[in-house]
């Protein structure tokens, strides 16, 4: 597998298809995985880089304290490091904080720019969720079912639960999953990695056309939050040239529950003249 070192660690990251780069940048824990059901698609139309950020999945796991800053300029660092000057970046999740930070503080990087399922600032109650994933992690583990419970019931739709993909095996799966990819400190330092960044400032930097894509459903990085947050209508609200479109009945996974509609609105998006 191939990896860049950074910083004396080594940062996993895999390239496929053909045509115009796109860069993808995925949540804590999960990494790479949150697009495993578009990048095949993807790569039919761009050369997919796929990445896992340090501390997650195939790149090392140094315990150190984690930050959207220090995430960012290691994503920065990698593309220098590929030989790759400009990229579309496509990212969920904890990838969406690092790409506001890459889109603001590297806009020479950023060509069109997609922010999945995140936010620039997490109000109480999401800070308060986070408190409860540490606590889980911490007592059982990354690879036990409490924390599993806790994602799949904050990140997925009611419905897609219910479905023949969800229930006891989704749980098991993200248990499973989850324990291959991070380890509980360094899920516990990345949940404070987002707890502690305030990105509002960044918004109004960001040069790059930009595809602000939330769940109906997505109570874990929601379309609103209260005043002391900044959710998915603030970010585009505040991008100077973004729009925001909302999946109906899909929750914080698009990816995952709306495969194909997320791929079709990054294709036409990243496309279009």
């Amino acid at each position: 597998m191939p990896h860049a070192m950074i910083e004396g660690n080594r940062m996993w990251y895999e390239i496929k298809g053909s045509g115009p780069h796109v860069l993808q940048i995925g949540g804590a824990g999960f990494a790479h995985l949150n697009f495993t059901r578009v990048t095949d698609e993807m790569g039919k139309h761009f050369t997919v880089i796929d990445t896992d950020q340090i501390g997650n999945g195939h790149s090392d796991k140094p315990e150190r304290k984690y930050t959207i800053d220090s995430w960012a300029d290691e994503v920065a660092e990698l593309l220098d490091l590929i030989g790759i000057e400009r990229t579309h970046v496509h990212s969920s999740s904890t990838g969406g904080m690092i790409a506001i930070r890459l889109a603001s503080r590297y806009p020479e990087k950023v060509d069109r720019l997609i922010l999945g399922a995140t936010a620039a600032k997490f109000d109480f109650m999401c800070k308060a969720q986070f408190e409860v994933r540490k606590a889980l992690a911490r007592a059982y583990g990354v690879d036990a079912k409490p924390l599993a419970y806790d994602l799949v019931t904050i990140a997925l739709s009611a419905e897609y639960l219910d479905s023949p993909a969800g229930g006891e095996p989704m749980v098991e799966e993200v248990a499973r999953l989850l324990g291959q990819m991070t380890t509980a400190e360094n899920w516990c330092s990345a949940c404070e990695a987002m707890t502690e960044a305030d990105l509002r400032d960044d918004l109004p930097k960001i040069q790059s056309p930009t595809l602000v894509v939330c769940g109906e459903l997505d109570n874990n990085t929601p379309l609103v939050q209260a005043p002391s947050g900044a959710g998915m209508r603030y970010i585009a609200e505040h991008i100077p040239n973004a729009r925001l479109e909302v999946i109906e009945g899909a929750g914080h996974t698009t990816l995952l529950e709306t495969p194909e509609r997320m791929t079709e609105l990054t294709v036409d998006f990243l496309t279009q003249d």
